[in-house]
């Protein structure tokens, strides 16, 4: 179903998935750490990526990345998610998406959508219902503490992503609220800079 189709977007998909998964939980975002002021933050609105240390990426990026970030909960991403490494995943991921990166030897990492009530982190993915990956990257920058967020190839600039701008809203508000700052490599969401200026920085 395509993410245009309103019915892709039905709440009662969210519950399931997470009533599922909250079976199988032994590690949240809780259990990481990111002592850095600055993360860059990846998505696959660019064919190519500078390489960051640390970079946070959606598993569609198709990059190595010290954090894979997902919250679709359909299972239209399995074909993207191809390492094992460190998952950050929303509890309303697809079950089988779990297996997968289960299978291929990755580690979870939960976090839960705010309008959930459980015990997990609350992170905002965007606008309910409409969650997005590459926006949730920039929620967990800022989560770990990052004062500086680089966005390489997160720009929403197509017909199917200008339905996430409302969250994209949000989640700058809220990270500019906090006295961080959002740089972009692109200049389409945010002010534009150079890598090297803002390795620089």
């Amino acid at each position: 179903m395509n993410s245009l189709d309103e019915k892709y977007w039905d709440p009662l998909n969210f519950y399931k998935n997470a009533k599922i998964n909250s079976k199988n939980i032994k590690n949240t975002i809780n259990d990481l750490r990111f002592d850095y002021d600055k993360i860059m933050v990846c998505g696959k609105g660019a064919n190519n990526h500078p390489d960051f240390y640390p970079r946070f990426a959606t598993t569609s990026t198709d990059i190595e990345s010290e954090l894979y970030v997902l919250v679709d909960h359909t299972f239209s991403e399995k074909q993207s998610i191809k390492r094992s490494g460190n998952y950050a995943l929303s509890i309303i991921v697809h079950p089988l998406t779990v297996q997968k990166i289960e299978n291929l030897g990755g580690k979870i990492f939960w976090f839960s959508p705010e309008y959930l009530k459980n015990n997990l982190p609350k992170i905002v993915s965007g606008k309910f219902p409409k969650g997005n990956s590459g926006l949730t990257t920039l929620s967990l920058a800022s989560f770990f503490g990052a004062k500086q967020i680089l966005l390489s190839g997160i720009n929403l600039s197509t017909k199917t992503y200008a339905q996430f701008l409302d969250g994209k809203n949000i989640i700058f508000s809220n990270i500019l609220s906090d006295n961080k700052k959002i740089f972009s490599l692109d200049g389409i969401l945010a002010e534009k800079i150079s890598f090297e200026d803002w390795c620089q920085m």
